[in-house]
């Protein structure tokens, strides 16, 4: 809703003819703008609070870091058995 050239096109010759029909287009108005206004609101406050609630990407989540080090640990231990496999059909 624009209110653009509501005045001249629809509401005066309205009131012309009947006197009390600003008792409708003033509330209806408000109402509208007050809607428009709120749901632009809305969405600015509701991006706001989503990106408030998002974790930072650059603070690594502590349940990464410790499936990384779990990983790291893994393999690790997966490298000595090879090695020492290789070693033992090596030297046997």
């Amino acid at each position: 809703m624009t209110l653009e050239s509501w005045s001249m096109g629809i509401v005066r010759p309205i009131l012309e003819v009947h006197a009390w029909a600003w008792a409708f287009f003033v509330p209806f108005i408000i109402i509208a703008t007050f809607t428009i206004l709120n749901l632009f609101i809305g969405i600015i406050v509701s991006t706001m609070q989503e990106l408030s609630t998002a974790p930072d990407p650059r603070i690594p989540d502590k349940d990464i870091v410790r499936i990384l080090e779990q990983m790291e640990t893994t393999v690790s231990d997966l490298r000595m058995h090879v090695e020492r496999r290789l070693r033992d059909r090596n030297e046997g």
